[in-house]
């Protein structure tokens, strides 16, 4: 029999012989939430998401699903309806992301020199559908005091540290021009003032828009169908493509006081199925789509007007009919604005202008502020001023409005790698680079054409208009 002890040497020797195993590396796991630098603000009667689109990645396909996180939507793993864990609130109204970069220039043709490109962006709450077919003037406001201090500006600004700026803004939704003008205060955008707003609580710095040449935002004409009245669903209906397309209706052709409140309104869904259908129907007449099926969410808004009369607004405040000089009802996605889009007023104003329109057939006789038209929308009134600037090259019509904005926060938002799943049908182009990046979003959505085609296609059309 073979000894045991000199095996088990021999066994030790040969295990110990054997070098030690490294651990395998671990495969590196993805970054579960990605920051993106962001701010909150509130504008007007509204408020949004800011982001600097220089932040997002370089492919646009994705940036559809990043806001669809950031904002949140019912539609897409929100079968409570609540957003808890997103920062929108489920209204078509305050599902906004707003795009702010320094201004690029784009065409020769530039004769004017904005200081920032603007892009805004609407989420569908329901159903997480993207929107770039408009411009949100409530949240305009805060687009200059966000750029401020943000130290998106040329720094000749900056050398003022207490007064009054004016930040030229172009909207890449629209290519307009707009002059926000607010105070600084200690190197900031000021906060506190005076300045009421009807349908905000408390008082703040004033903000004067001036919205330069606010007419033919999305079509060749300010009234793209050729006539100041159509007749659409049976109703007679203004068609306007002001500082954006609006339908306007009388409140008594379909049966419903003209001083309405959005809590009303909302329970008769026939009218607001009615109204729809007629939205859609205007659309198509005025050349912004070619099918029903096509029409945008955001564009055109439809509005009911009626003569002045006293009300009781949400606030539970009563006005008499002698401080307004018209009643006006914005729907957007077939919710009841609870105030009143800047955009909308200032078209609602233009076609005040306008002798023979259905606007102008319920005007008060004599205004309330000579020079200004008041109108009363279900949080109160707003003032809306209309100029034609002969001094500008080419003259043109120029409204203003005053409004406040307040920054709510600025930090960090956070998108999971669930976002990454791209939506492929949008393609970058490969020199985006050397343009807006918020306008080529813009094209990639609408138009599908390279930056400088959409500039020239743009120009050429308002020229066509203006001839």
């Amino acid at each position: 029999m073979r000894p045991t002890l000199p095996c088990q040497l021999r066994l030790r020797k040969t295990v110990w012989r054997i070098p030690p195993s490294k651990p395998s590396p671990r495969p590196t796991a993805p970054q579960e939430q990605t920051p993106l630098r962001a701010a909150f603000y509130r504008g007007g009667t509204s408020r949004a998401v800011i982001l600097q689109p220089q932040d997002l990645p370089a492919n646009h396909a994705k940036w559809r699903a990043i806001f669809r996180q950031v904002l949140g939507s019912v539609g897409l793993g929100e079968p409570y309806g609540r957003q808890l864990h997103r920062l929108a609130k489920g209204t078509a109204s305050l599902g906004k992301i707003c795009l702010v970069e320094p201004f690029h220039k784009t065409d020769e043709k530039d004769t004017a020199v904005p200081h920032v490109d603007y892009t805004f962006v609407s989420l569908d709450p329901k159903a997480g559908h993207v929107d770039v077919a408009s411009n949100s003037g409530n949240m305009l406001s805060a687009i200059g005091p966000y750029a401020y201090n943000a130290r998106l500006l040329p720094p000749d600004i900056y050398a003022i540290k207490d007064g009054d700026i004016t930040v030229v803004i172009r909207n890449t939704n629209t290519m307009k021009l707009i002059e926000s003008t607010f105070a600084v205060s200690g190197g900031q955008a000021a906060v506190t003032g005076k300045h009421s707003v009807d349908g905000v609580n408390g008082k703040g710095s004033s903000i004067t828009l001036a919205f330069q040449d606010p007419l033919r935002t999305a079509t060749r004409s300010h009234f793209p169908t050729g006539k100041l009245i159509d007749i659409i669903e049976g109703y007679k209906v203004t068609c306007m493509d002001g500082t954006v397309p609006v339908v306007f209706i009388r409140a008594d052709a379909i049966g419903i006081p003209g001083t309405i409140l959005p809590h009303e309104l909302n329970e008769q869904r026939d009218k607001l199925i009615m109204l729809e259908k007629i939205r859609k129907t205007a659309a198509v007449a005025m050349g912004i789509t070619d099918d029903e099926a096509t029409v945008p969410r955001t564009i055109p808004k439809i509005a009911v007007v009626s003569q002045s009369a006293q009300h009781t607004t949400v606030s539970g405040a009563t006005l008499k009919d002698s401080q307004v000089d018209i009643v006006v009802r914005f729907i957007s996605d077939s919710e009841p604005h609870h105030a009143i889009p800047l955009t909308g007023a200032l078209t609602t104003a233009l076609a005040a202008r306008m002798s023979g329109t259905v606007v102008d057939q319920v005007l008060a006789p004599e205004e309330v502020v000579e020079g200004v038209l008041t109108i009363a929308h279900p949080s109160g009134r707003l003032h809306v001023k209309l100029d034609y600037d002969r001094s500008k090259k080419p003259p043109r019509w120029v409204g203003s409005v005053s409004t406040t904005a307040q920054r709510l926060f600025a930090g960090k938002a956070y998108w999971t790698s669930s976002a990454s799943e791209a939506d492929t049908d949008v393609p970058s182009p490969a020199d985006s680079a050397r343009h807006s990046l918020g306008l080529a979003f813009v094209n990639e959505l609408r138009f599908r054409e390279s930056p400088e085609a959409l500039v020239e296609r743009l120009y050429r059309d308002q020229n066509a208009s203006s001839s």
